[in-house]
């Protein structure tokens, strides 16, 4: 195509999926783009804006708009689908890219994509076994009417496409992209003896309590990374961790260059960007049994039952006590990680904007600049 392709794209700012989006919009400079974020849930803090200042291929559009799958948000998904309407209008962009479920039943001119990181409805019957509650069928026909609204469904793996189609049924014209990171440099970086994990510490999927639980009674301190206040503004007090808190990206990728063993007990995970991280920095991983770690990491990982105290200890002491089985695992992990690089990631959704665009133009390659 002749020019720059303008894509419209949503974020938002309190989870996995702003490191996400960063990263992609990142790695399109690259290519002949322009992006018109919009980000929602809360406002940007200083690391964050920061790294939008850094790419020059970004406008940003900010909002503390409530995400859907917050408490009494009804009112703000209303005004956000007004407000990206609105910018829709004005930027009369190329692609749009939602990574929240906002793609309902509005005439866009062009194509659009939904990126299905993750949905209540799934991680309710990952981490309570059940169907979500009468409460939130209003969430549940949002998300899919969003799904079938979109041209393209993208997930984060096929474990997170086969969930979905559990709650939504048979969704049209899916694909997977992994997500992607670049791979850290961490050769000169003397490994220490402690072991790391980060997430949302209010999050039940997250898992962190297992760790917190377990910690006295392991060889080596657990450090934990994340934000332990819930959007209602309840606080989480984990116990026998060193809690570190909500750190930034360039603090917590040097955290991971320094931790020698990486855990994550989730009981819910469609990806795990937090474990690609660690894994790229040279961390072994010891992870829980869930389809989306085994078809991502294979024997690149130490499993253990996530309801299993028991299991996850003798997992972590394994790598503890014997130092050669750890470097082994941990030189795996890293191999693994450059599978899903963030180039790779690019050049995927870059596929997907072109497929689109040629529908509604002339076929034109876009081409890097």
């Amino acid at each position: 195509m002749e020019g720059k392709l303008t894509i419209l794209m949503t974020a938002d700012t309190v989870g996995g999926v702003w490191s996400y989006a960063m990263t992609l919009c990142r790695e399109l400079q690259q290519y002949n783009t322009e992006i018109h974020l919009l980000t929602m849930g809360a406002w940007l803090n200083e690391g964050q804006n920061k790294e939008v200042r850094e790419l020059d291929n970004v406008i940003l559009y900010e909002s503390n708009l409530k995400l859907e799958w917050m408490e009494d948000s009804a009112k703000d998904v209303t005004i956000a689908a007004e407000w990206i309407a609105d910018v829709y209008e004005t930027v009369k962009p190329d692609v749009i890219h939602f990574n929240n479920f906002m793609a309902v039943a509005t005439d866009w001119n062009c194509g659009v994509i939904t990126v299905f990181h993750s949905c209540v409805c799934t991680w309710f019957r990952a981490v309570k076994g059940t169907a979500t509650p009468q409460e939130w069928e209003e969430y549940y026909s949002l998300v899919e009417e969003s799904v079938f609204s979109s041209d393209v469904v993208v997930f984060p793996s096929f474990a997170m496409l086969g969930q979905a189609k559990e709650e939504y049924g048979p969704i049209p014209h899916a694909q997977v992209i992994y997500n992607g990171a670049n791979q850290a440099d961490n050769t000169s970086v003397e490994k220490q003896p402690f072991i790391l994990t980060a997430g949302r510490l209010w999050d039940e999927a997250k898992n962190v309590q297992l760790l917190s639980r377990i910690a006295k009674d392991l060889a080596w301190p657990v450090h934990v990374a994340g934000n332990n206040t819930s959007p209602d503004g309840k606080i989480n007090h984990p116990e026998n961790i060193m809690f570190l808190g909500s750190m930034k990206h360039e603090a917590l990728l040097d955290k991971m260059q320094q931790a020698s063993i990486y855990v994550s007990g989730a009981l819910y995970e469609p990806f795990g960007l937090s474990v690609l991280e660690a894994a790229s920095s040279g961390c072994a991983l010891v992870l829980s049994s869930i389809s989306s770690f085994r078809e991502i990491w294979g024997d690149a990982a130490v499993y253990f039952d996530p309801n299993s105290e028991e299991e996850a200890k003798a997992c972590i002491q394994q790598l503890i006590e014997n130092g050669t089985f750890r470097k082994q695992m941990a030189e795996k992990a890293k191999q693994r990680a450059q599978q899903y690089s963030s180039a790779k990631m690019a050049e995927s959704y870059i596929s997907i904007y072109e497929a689109l665009y040629h529908k509604e133009h002339q076929p034109n390659k876009i081409t890097q600049p």
